[in-house]
């Protein structure tokens, strides 16, 4: 059973096997293991981790900025306009509605970026494995 596994890269096999295998390899306890099992159930728990469908922190970080960025400033800016508006004071409200029209505009070029990262990495991730 565990010959199967030994000699072949856990790369190649599909998250669903490394998994259902993980979860025959957890029925037993760990002292009743040998020592290729443990060897196996280790290399496994590490081919999971490193899942190249996870995003990375840079992706992730420009992306949620982008949010922050576009949530803050539609905010900031729908109470300046409303403040303008209440106030009667036009250069207020027109500050406001450019506020928010800047904060969308920064906010979707981060995401963007973002998605052009992950894009790359994985256009770079095919080239590497087609070589």
């Amino acid at each position: 059973m565990i010959k199967d596994w030994t000699d072949i890269n856990l790369r190649e096999k599909s998250k669903k096997d490394l998994e259902y295998k993980l979860g025959e390899l957890d029925k037993v306890s760990w002292v009743d293991l040998d020592d290729e099992e443990k060897v196996l159930y280790t290399q496994i728990k590490h081919a999971l981790d490193d899942d190249p469908n996870k995003s990375s922190s840079v992706e992730d970080t420009l992306n949620n900025l982008g949010n922050i960025v576009i949530v803050l400033g539609i905010i900031s800016g729908l109470i300046l306009t409303s403040y303008g508006v209440i106030e009667n004071d036009l250069f207020i409200a027109i500050w406001g509605l450019a506020g928010i029209l800047s904060a969308l505009i920064s906010g979707y070029v981060l995401k963007g970026l973002s998605r052009i990262i992950s894009l790359l990495s994985s256009l770079q991730n095919t080239n590497s494995k087609e070589q």
